[in-house]
């Protein structure tokens, strides 16, 4: 029997809180991951032995921190991290990537420092949601 390869992997709505480290091992040829629409807030280290992933959707989740372990993997092209908890990202970790194309981040309560920097970002796209003052921002009553 050949052996083959897992190159799709789709996890999405499941109610999913932690992916197993060993997942970048057992997974290590997939080019596309989609993990939206679960309770997940991390993702292990390990997932950097993915080393053919180009696209990953971490959408509608539970992060609070974007997941840097993903700028380690060289292959990535998009990440796709929509409607999460996310308030602040390291926007030149996101610029020196050397392949990185796409980052979604609508959808999430980024702080205006944040939002300003990520909005002159260029060499990739970033899509955000135009950015709303929070109540709690707003002491002018």
């Amino acid at each position: 029997m050949k052996a083959s390869h897992i190159l799709h992997c789709n996890l999405s709505c499941n109610m999913i809180t932690k992916i197993s480290p060993r997942f970048g091992t057992c997974f290590s040829h997939i080019t596309t991951l989609n993990l939206s629409s679960n309770r997940l807030s991390s993702i292990p280290k390990e997932v950097i032995k993915c080393s053919q992933l180009q696209s990953v959707d971490i959408s509608i989740n539970s992060f609070v921190v974007f997941p840097t372990i993903l700028l380690e993997i060289e292959s990535i092209t998009d990440i796709k991290a929509k409607n999460n908890f996310i308030a602040d990202v390291d926007d030149e970790a996101l610029e020196q990537h050397a392949n990185l194309e796409l980052v979604n981040l609508e959808e999430n309560p980024l702080d205006q420092p944040t939002h300003a920097r990520l909005s002159r970002v260029e060499g990739l796209r970033i899509v955000l949601t135009d950015r709303r003052v929070q109540e709690w921002e707003d002491l002018s009553c």
